[in-house]
């Protein structure tokens, strides 16, 4: 329809249809004070979507947020990755090093965006 009417839609966005399948955050064994996060997540919307923001927030034992940020997929693809969108259930990779806001960190929460 657009072709005719010589319209743009916007890309088909559904951030709630993605789902983190694996996560890990652990301190480096070799950087003190940084934080390695590493997580897989899928797309199960029906179709095809671009790459989410990713919020990362850091909490202590009592809930207290330590630290947050969201991240943009340039900033957690692996290097020389040039992936733009997300099939239908195909599989992303997280890969982020992140100081450590302070001593006590204990939870930690993504959201997509």
């Amino acid at each position: 329809m657009c072709d005719v009417l010589a319209c743009d839609l916007p890309p088909w966005r559904q951030p709630e249809a993605f789902r983190l399948v694996e996560r890990n955050v652990s301190a480096d064994p070799q950087r003190t004070g940084v934080l390695n996060v590493r997580a897989r997540f899928r797309n199960d919307a029906r179709w095809a979507q671009p790459l989410p923001a990713i919020a990362l927030t850091l909490s202590d034992a009592d809930g207290r947020t330590l630290g947050a940020r969201v991240f943009t997929p340039g900033e957690y693809l692996a290097p020389g990755t040039t992936q733009n969108g997300i099939a239908s259930g195909q599989l992303a990779t997280v890969s982020i090093d992140v100081v450590e806001p302070a001593q006590g960190v204990v939870a930690f929460t993504f959201e997509f965006r």
